[in-house]
């Protein structure tokens, strides 16, 4: 008896090492006209600001790209838990200079108006 005991545990130890390694749910999104392309793929938690203009957190291991008609960026936690940037892949940086800001409100509005579309009920 405390030997088939000792064998559950042993399972379930294996069990839960091997989903702790499964790589984590991602998300795609792709809109493609004439005139524009974009690409937003995520995974983890993504917190924007209450003014939906920014990323306020992303949860340890998750990401996001944004691109749209050849630019973007990708942000991801750092190891201070502070979101870093990359824009065309152009090096990381915690701080924005203007231009990236307003690409990056562009990014999240549009994130936003297309998350809302996934949402269950809605018809869009």
């Amino acid at each position: 008896m405390n030997k088939r005991i000792q064998i559950i545990a042993l399972v379930l130890v294996m069990l839960s090492a091997i989903t702790a390694c499964l790589p984590g749910k991602s998300t795609t999104i792709v809109n493609k006209t004439d005139n524009l392309t974009q690409k937003i793929k995520y995974s983890g938690k993504i917190v924007f600001t209450l003014d939906k203009t920014a990323i306020e957190h992303i949860s340890d291991g998750g990401y996001l790209e944004f691109e749209e008609n050849g630019e973007g960026f990708t942000a991801s936690s750092d190891s201070h838990g502070k979101v870093a940037y990359e824009f065309n892949n152009d090096g990381k940086v915690n701080e924005l200079n203007e231009g990236q800001k307003q690409f990056l409100a562009h990014a999240v509005n549009i994130i936003v108006k297309e998350q809302q579309k996934l949402k269950p009920g809605n018809n869009q």
